[in-house]
């Protein structure tokens, strides 16, 4: 009898062996997708694309890039949603994407605080307020100045709803001026017109002003951060210059669906840690972002915030989609 029991016990072992393993294997012979819900070249796909290079030594597995662009983030979002929970699939967006999901919170497809979980904040960067080089102001207090009988304030924006439009209606709202937004299709053709003195201002995240600043050809005279940051600390926080409650800080994080494996999460936060801590990556990311590295649960409660912060505004200035 004990032979006998021996001998099944060692079937039933060779059986798991056969079927269980491949199995619990399956994932990690899989790449790991990381979804960017942009088109390829811009800030958050080479950021992407770093960490990708060298998440593949640390997580020991193929890791590739999918760019997923459309909707403002949102095709993206979706893909992940729909995603298989095996391992195999994160995201790596930044605050945009949660402005979308707001503005188009009944077509998203999705909900934010239900589907998706953070992984890893990687870093952020600031908003910045930049003005022409005809511009006559050198700092924020003439800038101000320069709107005393004409208070309408026209700024370049990366398009409707964009981070760079809702961060000139905070700022418009604390200075008592009125608000003119200047949509354009991207950073690129908005940064043309301001060098070029088509419009006297705009408003984008500082790491996209760094060369053009020092080159002369535009003029940066304050930041939407809650401190000075490394990628340009000579310029000051419109806090520090006495206007408050206008924080605007672009984050760059990874997210994962829900209902993925609590495991397979903390894998993932702890190889981005790991990757945000090599020279070579330093070196590269300080130019786009300024390094700032936070565990999943702070990353999901940032995302409420964001939610919290946003909406009123959003919804104040009549871009809520309906």
């Amino acid at each position: 009898m004990n032979l006998l029991r021996r001998k099944l016990a060692m079937a039933l072992m060779a059986t798991c062996a056969a079927f269980g393993l491949p199995q619990a294997a399956t994932a990690q012979s899989k790449p790991l997708t990381i979804i960017v819900p942009y088109p390829a070249g811009g800030s958050t796909d080479v950021i992407a694309r770093l960490l990708a290079e060298d998440l593949k030594h640390k997580l020991k597995r193929t890791v590739v890039v999918e760019n997923r662009g459309g909707g403002g983030g949102r095709v993206g979002l979706i893909a992940l949603k729909n995603a298989p929970r095996d391992g195999s699939y994160v995201l790596l967006g930044l605050t945009s994407m949660v402005i979308t999901s707001i503005v188009f919170e009944t077509g998203s497809n999705f909900d934010f605080g239900k589907d998706f979980v953070g992984v890893a904040k990687v870093g952020q960067v600031p908003m910045a307020l930049a003005v022409s080089p005809q511009n006559k102001a050198n700092n924020f207090k003439e800038f101000l100045d320069g709107y005393k009988t004409d208070k309408v304030f026209a700024y370049g924006t990366n398009g409707p709803a964009s981070f760079s439009h809702l961060s000139g209606l905070r700022l418009a709202a604390a200075t008592g001026l009125e608000a003119n937004p200047i949509a354009y299709q991207g950073g690129a053709p908005m940064a043309n017109d301001l060098m070029g003195g088509q419009i006297d201002a705009a408003i984008d995240t500082i790491s996209d002003y760094v060369e053009r600043h020092r080159a002369g050809k535009i003029k940066v005279l304050a930041t939407f951060g809650k401190n000075r940051t490394d990628i340009m600390p000579e310029i000051p926080t419109l806090n520090e210059l006495g206007v408050t409650d206008v924080e605007s800080e672009l984050w760059y994080g990874v997210v994962a669906g829900s209902g993925e494996n609590p495991a397979f999460v903390k894998e993932v936060q702890e190889a981005v840690r790991a990757s945000l801590q090599e020279p070579a990556i330093q070196a590269k990311l300080n130019k786009l972002m300024q390094i700032e590295f936070a565990d999943g649960q702070a990353l999901t409660e940032t995302i409420a915030q964001d939610f919290q912060t946003w909406t009123p505004i959003i919804e104040k200035a009549g871009l809520k989609n309906k």
